[in-house]
């Protein structure tokens, strides 16, 4: 307690000083879900230069700030998709030339004018991690952005964020030639099975063993290939893995061959995964659950013969199997707060519902030094709601990055 209040008063001097070289905003009489710890009553949240400077229930405000009366709104951490897909074209999210392509990054096809950025800020999405498509055997890299900005540059927050690996049906799509013809395009590139699925990228990342094994015994022979860079720092755990995979069989292969090279992944979808609980836990693997509410309920379709179940949110829950709460690539495109809301009904508890959603996929991709909770001295990003975030009823009024408001009702 002496702490807090010791952080409280040394944040807000420091918000009486910048206010006279810079606009300071208090936000105040606002109930405040924080992102990971209880909530709290009648809080004031400081804002100066785009970070918190202070928060609490006993914060004053600072001589000459503005003030903004939250009497009866809810404010939470701005929302974290770690799991987003922006509005772009199959042919720029899909490398065609080649089956494996992980050096590839997806920030050189996002466009800031993309209307789905603007939509996602309207529901309270304030970062996003988007991947490359589901069609390549290995996309390329992914990166965490803020959901507002000019330049692709400047929204980010994590340039290299992961490498996406895609288990299933997606990445042999339409590669046999049609009936009668002949394969004579180069786009005829990828496999046509899952089993050519699975050896590609086992192939991809023998590849990388063996680059690692030559540089450590010749380390002047050179610098090894871009795409098996990034595969060795996968190797090395210096990056994160997310495997797509839905069905049970293709998340038994994906913890198979995360087992067998050694390395640590992350489930991306796993509609199925109440089918191999055990096998997630035992392997402390965390979920990134597209449609958690488990499509059936938001209304998301499902492929690869998954046959995905409401109750899987509360069942890896019950397992003590960590997973974030993403939009994927549900077709429906629901809000990110609606599946959380969905999760909460289906029996996850309303802080763990919302927790998913703001502060574990921040932990998720390294980022909550500076975002997925409200604490002094993180980004001041936020959403103010007209009522509990998890009411159907809730609307995101004002949704701030970086202390600026970028989506506002009127």
């Amino acid at each position: 307690m002496i702490r807090h209040l010791l952080t409280c008063s040394f944040s807000v001097a420091l918000a009486s000083l910048a206010a006279a070289q810079q606009d300071v905003t208090a936000y105040t009489n606002a109930r405040v879900l924080a992102g990971g710890r209880p909530s709290m009553t009648n809080a004031t949240i400081v804002v100066a230069g785009g970070k918190i400077v202070a928060i609490g229930t006993d914060v004053a405000v600072p001589e000459g700030a503005g003030v903004v009366d939250c009497t009866d709104k809810t404010i939470t951490p701005g929302l974290i998709d770690a799991s987003f897909v922006p509005g772009i074209s199959d042919n720029d999210a899909n490398e065609q030339s080649d089956e494996v392509t992980p050096h590839l990054r997806i920030l050189d096809s996002l466009d800031p004018e993309d209307p789905t950025f603007r939509r996602a800020r309207r529901d309270g999405v304030t970062t996003a991690h988007v991947m490359p498509g589901t069609q390549n055997v290995i996309g390329g890299l992914g990166c965490v952005i803020k959901t507002h900005g000019d330049d692709p540059d400047a929204m980010v927050v994590k340039q290299d964020a992961s490498v996406r690996i895609v288990m299933g049906s997606e990445p042999s799509m339409r590669n046999r030639a049609p009936r009668g013809g002949r394969v004579e395009s180069m786009y005829y590139r990828r496999p046509t099975t899952r089993m050519g699925v699975i050896w590609a990228v086992r192939r991809a990342f023998y590849d990388a063993q063996e680059a690692m094994q030559k540089t450590q015994g010749a380390p002047d022979q050179g610098a090894p290939a871009p795409g098996i860079e990034v595969l060795t720092r996968v190797l090395q755990g210096k990056l994160t893995a997310v495997t797509t995979a839905r069905s049970e069989q293709d998340l038994r292969t994906a913890l198979r061959i995360a087992g067998e090279f050694g390395y640590q992944t992350v489930i991306d979808e796993a509609q199925d995964a109440y089918m191999v609980a055990d096998e997630l836990a035992a392997q402390s693997a965390v979920v990134m659950l597209g449609a958690p509410s488990a499509t059936s309920v938001s209304g998301g379709g499902s492929r690869d013969g998954a046959a995905p179940r409401s109750g899987t949110v509360r069942a890896l829950a019950d397992k003590g199997i960590k997973f974030v709460i993403t939009t994927g690539t549900n077709t429906r495109r629901l809000p990110l707060i609606r599946e959380a809301m969905f999760a909460a009904r289906n029996g996850l508890g309303p802080q763990q519902a919302l927790d998913a959603i703001t502060i574990e996929p921040a932990k998720l991709l390294g980022v909550d030094d500076r975002i997925g909770s409200l604490a002094a001295g993180k980004d001041a990003d936020f959403v103010i709601w007209s009522q509990d975030p998890l009411d159907p009823a809730a609307v995101a009024e004002s949704v701030y990055i970086d202390g600026k408001s970028v989506s506002q009702i009127r």
